[in-house]
């Protein structure tokens, strides 16, 4: 059922009790597997019985995956390698992600011995989807040359999100348990980096052709704590923004876990 058809089956009231604002909230997510009919206090246990065995929820996330598979199988991975900074191997290529190495198949499929996250997998195949398509003159050896997020193309219209995942979560972790955090970092590969401005700084290597250069700044009495990322300033040929925000998002995942 779309989420209309499961709209018109709710009583429209918009009385919160489902804890959504509204009925078309309820129906939108109960269509994405979210929240189950039941969730409305309303329904008669008739109704909820018709329509469970009616609403087929589809995941949204290994839909994009399969997508994103389907059209690497198109991809030739070992010209690509060189653009990307992939290893070429038996049947595919080798990319390493904030320290673990992930075999990227000639079908598309993903191996790894890291623990399967799916978002990452999905992050992988959009940074070689991107990077094999780039032409010689678009690459470059010369030294890096660090933007900050909002610098990047579309960057500025997503910064608040950005924010939200990356530098706001980061800061409050280096402020909670700072020694932590270090150590989390040095795990997925980070590298003190010297002759910046801040108080530590630290460089990740978070895809191969995506470092990030995290500073952080301990704050005082007048200046509170605060983390700067800072990316090269051609990231954006690798990989658009919405997908940098979930590369960050998915870092500071990882980093709480570890």
């Amino acid at each position: 059922m779309t989420p209309i058809e499961i709209y018109k089956e709710l009583p429209k009231t918009n009385c919160g009790q489902c804890a959504e604002k509204t009925c078309m909230a309820l129906a939108i997510l109960i269509s994405k597997g979210s929240k189950t009919i039941d969730a409305c206090p309303y329904l008669s246990k008739e109704t909820v019985e018709r329509l469970s065995g009616s609403i087929k929820t589809v995941d949204v996330t290994e839909t994009i995956l399969e997508n994103l598979r389907v059209e690497t199988e198109k991809i030739n991975l070992e010209a690509a390698a060189a653009a990307i900074g992939a290893q070429i191997v038996e049947n595919g290529i080798k990319i390493r992600c904030m320290g673990a190495d992930y075999i990227i198949e000639k079908t598309g499929s993903i191996k790894t011995n890291a623990p399967v996250n799916v978002w990452i997998n999905i992050l992988l195949l959009i940074y070689v989807k991107m990077g094999s398509g780039l032409k010689d003159h678009q690459l470059s050896d010369a030294p890096i040359r660090w933007v900050s997020f909002d610098e990047l193309k579309s960057g500025s219209m997503k910064t608040n999100s950005y924010k939200k995942e990356s530098e706001i979560p980061l800061t409050t972790m280096f402020e909670n348990d700072y020694t932590l955090t270090v150590d989390a970092l040095m795990r997925i590969g980070a590298e003190r980096y010297s002759d910046q401005p801040s108080d530590d700084a630290w460089i990740v290597y978070l895809l191969p052709k995506i470092p990030v250069l995290i500073l952080y700044w301990k704050g005082d009495g007048e200046f509170p704590a605060a983390v700067k990322v800072l990316f090269p300033h051609d990231t954006d040929t690798f990989m658009d923004v919405e997908s940098i925000i979930f590369l960050m998002r998915e870092t500071v995942i990882a980093l709480k876990e570890l």
